[in-house]
């Protein structure tokens, strides 16, 4: 099947957008600093303009097929929320972004069933987490004013990182974008609250005027 590189000259014309084709993809993750990278559960990828997730998606795959030669099977579940959630992205137009989120969960479901024998549960945590870590991850923005391109709110990510000695928890701190490139703004607020992965509601709306900073929450795989 031929890959679609340009949806409408419409949107070229607008916004730009034309979309990397798979074998350029590869070639790119193939540099050997990249490749190295793709190879570790918790290196950490931003892709600042995401499209329909061709990088994002590429980049999982060589991750959740890493894991799979590095542990034991027993660690797999958990590692591979690591591995999502080492994974970041930001595009500005929304259908884009949920082409990218979908195409990333999908994949991640098909690689559950192929290794477990089994279809992951929608109520199941993990499918909860997995589907929590993505959105969370990737998200609509305009990378040039580091602002949501509707709202105008500053960009924002979550960073996840293991703990040391206890490799089911991971610590998670607020990162707002334009502070990453060095741009400090006042007018950002960091307020402290409790979130738990494995109960987190996509559907419950008070949850998000939660941003956790420097707390531990438990990724039961």
């Amino acid at each position: 099947m031929t890959e679609q590189l340009i949806k409408s000259k419409q949107r070229v014309q607008q916004h730009g957008e034309v979309f990397t084709p798979r074998w350029m993809v590869e070639m790119m993750l193939d540099i050997p600093e990249i490749k190295s990278a793709c190879e570790q559960i918790h290196a950490t990828f931003l892709e600042p303009a995401a499209g329909d997730g061709n990088f994002l998606l590429a980049i999982l795959e060589r991750k959740l097929q890493a894991l799979t030669q590095q542990y034991d099977k027993k660690n797999w579940k958990t590692k591979s929320l690591f591995a999502l959630a080492s994974i970041y992205g930001i595009e500005f137009l929304a259908d884009n972004l949920e082409v990218a989120r979908d195409r990333l969960f999908i994949y991640y479901l098909d690689w559950y069933e192929t290794q477990f024998g089994e279809r992951l549960g929608s109520k199941t945590d993990l499918y909860r987490s997995a589907h929590f870590l993505i959105h969370r991850n990737i998200v609509r923005g305009n990378t040039l004013t580091k602002r949501h391109p509707d709202t105008n709110e500053l960009i924002v990510f979550w960073e996840w990182q293991a703990i040391k000695g206890n490799p089911s928890k991971v610590s998670c701190k607020q990162v707002i974008f334009a502070d990453m490139l060095g741009e400090k703004s006042a007018e950002a607020t960091v307020v402290e609250g409790q979130l738990s992965l494995f109960e987190f509601d996509d559907d419950d709306q008070t949850q998000e005027t939660i941003l956790p900073i420097q707390k531990v929450y438990q990724l039961r795989g």
